[in-house]
């Protein structure tokens, strides 16, 4: 996985582990999903947490110029001895994301608060990474933002409450002198399809 991918597991994996508890579960699980645009197939039951990338800023206050150089031959899987590999300064970007929960059971919501603001600190928070091309993965520095609870009733389901509440997290993260190259490679080959019945009439093949 690369730049953007990566953080989308890796935040979804952090968030898997949460838990609470209730009367007729002492151990119910707290589903996640990818928000809007990235829908799922699911069985939306409550409670639940949804993911949400909402920006990505250039990081120009961190953002260093010029070439790294690598002499202990780890910095690529075809590194060869006594080779040196010089390369650019990765771009810096920060991913924002907007972290959502939703439940209807008050103890459910002051549980996954609770647990949250352990994931979440203000401050020396970090979200690991075990995706990246190496043997343990890395960290990324990450960053409450805000903290805003929602709380409303639901109407169409009865004036049933729900209990809302949304993070902004800031995940510091780079693009790869690699993964830039990959996203601008020009097109190869273009096909278009000459099958006139798919074609809208005001349209003609070129």
């Amino acid at each position: 996985m690369t730049f953007i991918l990566a953080e989308d597991a890796a935040l979804k994996t952090m968030l898997q582990g949460i838990t609470v508890s209730d009367d007729s579960n002492p151990s119910r699980p707290v589903r996640v999903w990818y928000g809007f645009p990235d829908v799922e197939i699911r069985d939306q039951t409550f409670p639940y947490i949804t993911i949400d990338l909402i920006d990505i800023i250039p990081g120009n206050d961190r953002q260093t110029w010029g070439y790294l150089t690598d002499t202990d031959y780890m910095g690529t899987t075809t590194a060869q001895e006594g080779l040196v590999y010089s390369y650019h300064v990765p771009a810096a970007y920060d991913i924002v994301y907007q972290v959502t929960t939703y439940a209807r059971h008050p103890r459910h919501d002051r549980a996954i608060i609770q647990q949250l603001f352990n994931l979440f600190p203000s401050k020396y928070g970090y979200l690991n990474v075990p995706v990246d091309n190496n043997t343990y993965g890395t960290s990324r520095s990450m960053f409450l933002d805000g903290f805003v609870k929602r709380d409303t009733v639901d109407g169409e389901t009865g004036n049933r409450r729900l209990l809302r509440n949304v993070y902004t997290l800031r995940v510091l993260s780079e693009m790869t002198p690699a993964v830039a190259l990959a996203a601008t490679q020009q097109v190869a080959s273009v096909k278009i399809n000459t099958n006139k019945s798919y074609i809208p009439s005001e349209y003609y093949p070129v």
